[in-house]
């Protein structure tokens, strides 16, 4: 009986003991965000040898009207992410630092984006946000958690209302640590007024009353992008007969064309970030037989827009054409790298995305560091050629600098079913046909 009773003490001694070994074990299992990691337990492993990783959180419309342009861009940030883990991670101040990036839906609502970056923030710990990747409107409202958060970087990618530089303007202190990763609705207002000032110049449009309509989305995007353009028309002595604006995603565009028929304005301006919209607007406009020349803003860049709008296309003219790997061969590789990957046709929303990552990337490597001060400070520092052109952020406003230098915002025309570049001169691969 008392060798019995030896080897339960025994037995539950060896028990608690395996017990005690695995709660200390399991005390090392969890790193928290910026950590370091390795496979190798050797402790004679330097820390150099080490990987860190990098959270990145971001926010954008992966359902919802903008759902194709917030998956495209996610994936050309999940393409840029994947070839730096590939080749080991980014080097900084010699140490290797990998990206781990956590995607969040904001269904193109400012509520639900706020709601997504604090989680992001909050409960997934991320070193830097993107907030968002698509929509104005959601950036408007989740850059206000920056001054929250003074040690974490923010970003926006695709994002251009003016009204977003103008707050960093207003108040660089509170927004310090947030960057707009996108020209300003500025710059496409002066393409918009630019290339339809040439085309009338040069008498390939007439413009007998210098007359001009808008039909644009309710969105801090549409809205900005048509102010900015009618201010520069106005000053050049155009009249505004109609500012038409119609909700996110909207597709019955009859009353508005009847409208504008009637008005017979010599120019219309349409900005559109939904696919559907466009493509609607587009085959309306041609069942109504309406011969007004027309500018379009975004919608066209979607490579499903020629082939959805068919005819209604033709002879449309548009902005940005910043993406052409049919054109621009240096874009080549990477829309055949998208489309290999995804199995989907490789966008400007893919290049833009990709672009932004790696700004990122370089901006840990020049920071040599992972504190999110450092890197704060790098991104002020940025200067880098992408794939739709240079990146440098605006000391006042931080926002991407546009123009020749910079990233060019140039137009396109469609004709016989291609995009053929007519503005500016320099960039032109054809001429406008009326």
């Amino acid at each position: 009986m008392k060798d019995m009773r030896g080897r339960r003490k025994a037995s539950v001694l060896m028990m608690a003991l395996t017990m005690l070994m695995l709660v200390l074990a399991g005390c090392g299992g969890t790193e928290s965000p910026g950590t370091e990691t390795t496979a190798d337990t050797d402790t004679n492993v330097s820390a150099a040898e080490k990987v860190i990783t990098f959270k990145i959180g971001a926010v954008g419309p992966l359902t919802g009207p903008s759902a194709e342009a917030g998956r495209a861009t996610k994936e050309g940030a999940e393409m840029a992410a994947d070839e730096i883990n590939a080749r080991g991670g980014i080097d900084a101040g010699g140490k290797k630092v990998k990206l781990e990036l956590l995607f969040e839906d904001s269904v193109s609502k400012p509520e639900v984006g706020v709601s997504m970056a604090e989680k992001l923030l909050g409960r997934d710990k991320v070193d830097l946000l993107v907030g968002e990747m698509f929509h104005s409107s959601v950036t408007m409202a989740i850059m206000e958690l920056a001054s929250n958060y003074p040690d974490i970087p923010f970003m926006s990618w695709q994002p251009v209302s003016s009204a977003i530089t103008n707050k960093v303007k207003e108040d660089p202190t509170k927004y310090a640590n947030f960057w707009k990763g996108n020209f300003d609705s500025t710059g496409y207002g002066r393409t918009v007024f630019a290339t339809i000032k040439s085309l009338v110049d040069s008498g390939q449009i007439k413009a007998t009353t210098k007359t001009l309509a808008f039909v644009v989305e309710d969105t801090d995007y549409g809205r900005s992008i048509a102010n900015d353009a009618k201010a520069l028309f106005e000053a050049d002595g155009w009249k505004q007969v109609a500012m038409e604006t119609v909700p996110l995603g909207h597709t019955d565009f009859y009353p508005q064309l009847s409208k504008l028929k009637g008005l017979n304005p010599d120019v219309m301006v349409t900005v559109f970030t939904a696919l559907a919209s466009g493509v609607s607007f587009s085959r309306q406009f041609q069942e109504l037989d309406l011969a007004t020349p027309q500018m379009a803003v975004y919608y066209p860049l979607r490579p499903e827009f020629i082939e959805q709008a068919g005819t209604a296309s033709e002879g449309l003219v548009w902005t940005p054409l910043s993406f052409a790997p049919d054109v621009l061969v240096s874009q080549k590789p990477f829309a055949d790298a998208i489309e290999a990957k995804y199995k989907v046709p490789a966008t400007f929303d893919h290049a833009m995305g990709y672009d932004c990552l790696m700004i990122i990337a370089n901006a840990i490597a020049e920071a040599g560091a992972i504190d999110g001060k450092q890197v704060n400070d790098a991104l002020s520092k940025t200067d880098y050629k992408g794939l739709l052109g240079r990146y440098v952020f605006d000391a006042l406003g931080h926002n991407i600098k546009d123009g020749p230098d910079f990233l060019p915002i140039p137009a396109a025309q469609i004709q016989n079913g291609k995009n053929v570049l007519i503005w500016p001169p320099s960039r032109a691969t054809g001429s406008y046909l009326p």
